[in-house]
């Protein structure tokens, strides 16, 4: 069955082709409201579906929104993913998703893909650094994209263009460790050698330098993927550990993954292996998603804002102004928003770091 074209709309409802593409593609130019509400009920009758690119050039924008992301199994990107798609959607718009598994030549190919579709915006989350070229290439696209009129926003890094959302990772896996030292914690594991994950390193940093200032060093540093993967290659490493070096006091050895999905797979990983949880080994993590509430333990972690920070991207991306700013200022009078906004996490000790929990 041939698809209903625009023509038969304007026929059924007995008025111009031109008239019918004005009302159907969002054109500024609309006839009045009796003959708009005939053609759009001729449109809704006939099963009629608009041109995506007709209304494009009627409005000057497309309503898409790219939205580039590390890995959308990891829960901490599909968390953010689905609250932008869910206030972009609310907005008439829609969101074309791409991941690039933190491989340079997969989200240059990515960007292109998406600023050939003629998005009106791209929103980057996750941080990464791929070295002075590749990061240069990303640059020069999302620079030429700008200069043209789209909308670029960062989740994580600042990408040189823009406005950006940066957690305070290395204040907030700080405040995380002191937490944990304070609760009698003293026997400590971390994840290092992440390269090319700047906040990755910013959180094992700050954690680090809680210990420091507390006279603890690390017992244990394991090199492993910011994976649910490496979270499993994490907790094969945690075992060896505890096999050649055994607690002389009984005390659970804290092992810090500067991911949630690291940490969640640590600590299914451990629980496999016939290690308790948080008995012999507590776990903490960073990110604050849903799933670390749902896991047994549930997961100790920084809670990031992660809901508010897809929003405000949105806030940005579309030029809709929060709706909290609601007030009689004009828009002359009012402030000119920041490049960067940065956000803090809270510290949410769970059953995965109780020492109560020891048996």
């Amino acid at each position: 069955m041939a698809a209903v074209r625009l023509s038969d709309v304007a026929q059924d409802a007995g008025v111009s082709l031109a008239t019918a593409s004005r009302v159907l593609n969002g054109s500024a130019r609309v006839p009045g409201k009796a003959v708009a509400e005939r053609v759009e009920a001729s449109a809704a009758k006939l099963g009629y579906v608009p041109n995506a690119q007709a209304q494009a050039l009627a409005r000057s924008r497309s309503g898409l929104i790219g939205l580039v992301v590390h890995d959308i199994a990891d829960p901490y990107f599909a968390t953010i993913a689905r609250e932008i798609q869910q206030q972009v959607f609310a907005s008439q718009s829609q969101v074309l998703l791409t991941q690039t598994d933190r491989e340079i030549d997969t989200e240059v190919r990515a960007l292109r893909s998406l600023i050939a579709q003629q998005v009106d915006a791209l929103v980057l989350v996750g941080s990464h650094r791929y070295g002075n070229d590749s990061d240069a290439a990303i640059s020069t696209l999302l620079e030429g994209f700008a200069r043209h009129g789209g909308k670029v926003v960062g989740m994580g890094q600042s990408v040189g263009v823009g406005r950006t959302i940066v957690p305070d990772n290395a204040a907030a896996a700080h405040e995380l460790a002191t937490a944990l030292i304070v609760e009698g914690h003293r026997r400590f594991t971390v994840v290092q050698g992440i390269s090319g994950i700047p906040s990755a390193a910013d959180r094992t940093g700050g954690f680090i330098a809680a210990l420091t200032e507390a006279g603890i060093e690390p017992e244990l540093n394991v090199e492993a993927g910011l994976t649910r993967d490496g979270g499993y290659e994490l907790a094969e490493a945690i075992e060896a550990h505890l096999a050649t070096v055994p607690s002389t006091d009984d005390a659970p050895l804290c092992v810090f993954a500067p991911a949630d999905v690291m940490a969640l797979g640590a600590l299914g990983e451990l629980r496999r292996r016939g290690i308790d949880v948080p008995g012999q080994v507590s776990v903490a993590g960073f990110g604050g998603v849903p799933d670390g509430e749902d896991s047994n333990p549930a997961l100790t972690t920084i809670a990031l804002p992660l809901h508010d920070m897809a929003r405000q991207a949105v806030q940005w991306v579309l030029g809709t102004p929060p709706a909290e700013a609601e007030t009689a200022t004009t828009a002359a009078d009012a402030p000119e928003e920041p490049l960067e906004m940065h956000v803090r996490g809270d510290v949410l000790l769970r059953e995965s770091t109780a020492l109560t929990a020891r048996t």
